[in-house]
């Protein structure tokens, strides 16, 4: 059977889903937003143009890429820095996959780690998902990581070391490899066995000339996970008041 119906992948519904749900249930007047990147937070840019205009509220934004800045602005919404508003009452992000122990891989965009400075930025971090994304062993999608480009062939030896193959990620249609928004490289380590994210998490950090890298060990605060009919919470953190 086809995943098409109505020129709406099944997987695009469970993104428009969880979108919605969190616009609508988890969004409120007078927010300071941050927002994510990808195909998945495009719904949710479109359903939070559709609330602020339809309930008139008043809602900051903050992106975390030039790609999310360009479709904020394209879809009126109040865009500002987190140099402006260094604390978010909500981050909205998605994910390259979720494990069942709600560890998350991010980073498919290249905005990893803009996206680690806002997630821990936020009073709370809400993860939307479609449900081909969760749940997921932890080696179904390499590990993304940002890197000082004279450091791309220093940093080889120590990946192989710890178990993983690093590939510098080329763009399509462009020649070249990937640039991020800060100017470094993006590249991907692909692991063939299981490893404990919060230990890989820190090691990758402490790799002289890896900037950060796209493994969220601490998850999020919520994850909402999408249907081609619904969507529903899977997962709770409960947030600490003290840190408000």
């Amino acid at each position: 059977m086809s995943e098409k119906k109505n020129d709406i992948s099944l997987s695009d519904k469970g993104k428009i889903q969880a979108a919605h749900k969190v616009a609508n249930e988890l969004i409120y007047d007078g927010f300071v937003v941050g927002v994510g990147t990808g195909s998945t937070i495009k719904f949710f840019i479109k359903a939070l143009a559709e609330l602020v205009d339809e309930n008139e509220l008043d809602i900051i934004v903050v992106p975390s890429s030039t790609e999310t800045n360009l479709e904020l602005v394209r879809s009126g919404l109040s865009v500002n820095s987190l140099v402006e508003y260094p604390e978010l009452d909500v981050y909205v992000d998605s994910a390259d996959i979720i494990t069942e122990d709600y560890v998350l891989i991010k980073g498919g965009g290249g905005a990893l780690t803009m996206e680690k400075i806002m997630s821990k930025a936020a009073q709370e971090f809400i993860l939307i998902a479609d449900d081909t994304k969760y749940p997921k062993d932890i080696t179904d999608f390499p590990v993304p990581i940002e890197i000082i480009p004279q450091a791309v062939n220093t940093v080889v030896q120590p990946i192989f070391n710890m178990g993983g193959e690093f590939k510098l990620r080329y763009g399509k249609g462009k020649d070249g490899p990937v640039i991020t928004d800060n100017g470094n490289l993006i590249g991907d380590i692909h692991f063939k066995k299981a490893f404990d994210p919060v230990i890989m998490e820190k090691e990758l950090n402490n790799i002289p000339g890896i900037i950060e890298n796209g493994i969220f060990s601490s998850g999020a605060h919520k994850i909402i996970i999408g249907h081609h009919d619904s969507a529903e919470i899977v997962f709770v953190q409960i947030v600490d008041d003290s840190k408000k």
